[in-house]
C-alpha cells in the first residue's frame, strides 16, 4: 500500500460507507465518514491483534483480512505491509465482495 493512499477514493471504488487507516498501534491516521474514529482504530488494532494470535495458533497463518458481519452491515479490516491497517464499513451486505476485492488489489500494489 502507498503511503499517499486517498482513503476517499478508495471508498467511492467501494462504494461503502466509511473507513478508517490506522497503525499498528492503533493511532489513527485517516478517516472518512466514522464517528468516534479514535476508539474504533484503538479496538481495530486490538481485535487484528487477538485475531493474528489466534490465527498463528491454529496454523493456518498470518492474518490477512478479518471481517465482521452483522445484522446491518459489515466491517473488513486488512493488514497491510505490517505498517497500516485499513479498515471498511457498509450497512449493505452486498458490498462486501467489492470491498475485500478492492482490499486485495491494495495488496498487490
Amino acid at each position: 500500500m502507498k503511503k499517499n493512499f486517498d482513503l476517499t477514493d478508495f471508498l467511492k471504488l467501494t462504494n461503502a460507507d466509511g473507513a478508517i487507516i490506522l497503525n499498528q498501534e492503533g493511532k489513527l491516521l485517516d478517516s472518512v465518514n466514522m464517528d468516534k474514529a479514535k476508539n474504533f482504530a484503538a479496538m481495530s488494532s486490538v481485535m487484528i491483534k487477538m485475531a493474528n494470535e489466534f490465527s498463528e495458533e491454529i496454523r493456518i497463518g498470518g492474518l490477512k483480512q478479518f471481517i465482521f458481519k452483522a445484522h446491518k452491515g459489515v466491517f473488513v479490516l486488512n493488514n497491510f505491509d505490517k505498517e497500516f491497517i485499513v479498515g471498511v464499513y457498509s450497512e449493505d451486505i452486498t458490498k462486501t465482495g467489492m470491498i475485500m476485492l478492492s482490499m486485495d488489489n491494495l495488496l498487490k500494489k
